[in-house]
């Protein structure tokens, strides 16, 4: 279940890592469909471990351990990087997987050529989080949203057969940076809004001087 509120004022402090990642959210219109055809593909493709469809998304860094105390300083160094960033339009446009064949590690929906607009997102979010001290993934980035994971019982023609039939989806905007913990599900750590969108989303919100 997607978990949204106050970010920072609805989180106990802690000290312990958070096992967390920086994200683009899958929004509306594309989001129901595409978690219709998740279930789908629940109930006809045997062996995967499908993902929380409340939460789909395309990834632009995963952390593989957050300590607590420098969540303030990706934070400072994210929030520019989005309040800069016009939204974009992205279109889900095909099946594929992580390496292709029956020994498929991650299945996933691809995004158009016009994806570029991610990957300079990408490398600015990146780059910040490189010079907060963290490492970064150094293969070329290939935007994506992850349906699911095979495990041993997965069946490579049960998913063959579900991908040929046409990937219909509308197209979505991009309009924010999410900051995911997963925890028990993914959690809405941190919420960092494209450009004018951060001031007007503060100013509806009583009692409240900042973004969240």
């Amino acid at each position: 279940r997607l978990d949204i509120g106050d970010s920072d004022a609805s989180w106990p402090d802690r000290s312990a890592p958070l096992r967390a990642f920086l994200a683009v959210p899958v929004g509306p219109p594309a989001h129901d469909p595409l978690a219709a055809r998740i279930e789908a593909l629940r109930q006809r493709v045997a062996g995967v471990r499908w993902v929380d469809t409340a939460t789909t998304h395309v990834t632009l860094h995963f952390f593989a351990e957050l300590p607590a105390e420098q969540v303030g300083a990706v934070v400072a160094a994210v929030r520019p990087i989005a309040a800069r960033q016009a939204p974009f339009t992205v279109q889900p446009d095909r099946f594929g997987s992580f390496p292709g064949g029956p020994r498929a590690r991650v299945l996933w929906v691809g995004l158009d050529d016009q994806a570029d607009a991610l990957a300079g997102l990408a490398a600015r979010v990146q780059a910040a989080v490189g010079g907060c001290g963290f490492d970064v993934d150094p293969r070329p980035f290939q935007p994506h949203v992850t349906l699911g994971r095979p495990g041993p019982r997965f069946d490579p023609q049960a998913w063959r057969r579900e991908v040929a039939e046409p990937l219909d989806l509308p197209p979505f905007t991009a309009s924010e940076v999410i900051l995911y913990e997963s925890r028990n599900g993914h959690h809405v750590r941190e919420r960092f809004l494209f450009g004018g969108l951060a001031a007007g989303w503060a100013a509806q919100r009583p009692g409240r001087g900042s973004s969240p």
